[in-house]
């Protein structure tokens, strides 16, 4: 009598499928993180605003230019990390500060996205920051 032996791998490939989903699940970004915050300036006004970072994980915030709106109506600037403690600490986790210049009246959409560059996956998460400009 012959015994099939693809049958008697069943158990073991559904274990390896589910192994290989549980991995796939925990080493894929979860998006639970995104943020927005709004500001709102007169034109010619200027504001700052900070977001949580840790640049030495290989993860850093990147404009996305394709998913911002009106970026005619502000300039945007890196304005330096921190880190928590005020020290530089390696390896320690701080804060990425970007300034904000509102050029004139109207509303921007200004969307960063925290990922590695070598990495072709989606953001780890995302920040909105939404810029009502408007005469005072």
């Amino acid at each position: 009598m012959k015994i099939p032996l693809v049958d008697s791998f069943k158990p073991l490939r559904r274990t390896a499928a589910i192994a290989a989903l549980l991995l796939i699940a925990i080493a894929t970004p979860s998006r639970a993180e995104d943020s927005a915050e709004t500001l709102r300036l007169a034109p010619g006004e200027a504001a700052s605003f900070a977001i949580k970072e840790n640049p030495s994980t290989g993860y850093r915030w990147h404009l996305d230019p394709t998913e911002s709106r009106n970026l005619d109506l502000v300039d945007i600037s890196d304005a330096g990390f921190t880190d928590a403690g005020g020290k530089p600490l390696i390896g320690a986790p701080g804060q990425r500060h970007f300034r904000v210049t509102a050029r004139k009246a109207g509303t921007a959409s200004i969307v960063l996205d925290y990922l590695r560059d070598w990495e072709n996956v989606p953001p780890a998460s995302r920040h909105t920051v939404t810029v009502e400009i408007a005469p005072r």
